[in-house]
């Protein structure tokens, strides 16, 4: 139960062709060097989505008051 992800079965979830799941087991480092470039990928993003926004705040444009005196 515990080797789940050890042995001639470890990368089968994938569904890669076997010449692929060859290469995945004589470097797994490669899954793990994909893995890691995702989510340093996502994390940059996050950061540039979250700069807009919050650059965005000071130029947002100022409400109308319907009260106002002209």
């Amino acid at each position: 139960m515990g080797q789940a992800f050890s042995g001639p079965n470890s990368f089968k979830w994938l569904n890669l062709t076997p010449k692929a799941t060859a290469v995945l087991q004589a470097t797994p480092f490669l899954f793990v060097e994909l893995i890691l470039v995702l989510v340093g990928l996502f994390t940059l993003v996050g950061i540039a989505w979250w700069i807009h926004y919050e650059t965005n705040k000071a130029y947002a444009k100022p409400k109308v008051k319907k009260d106002a005196k002209k």
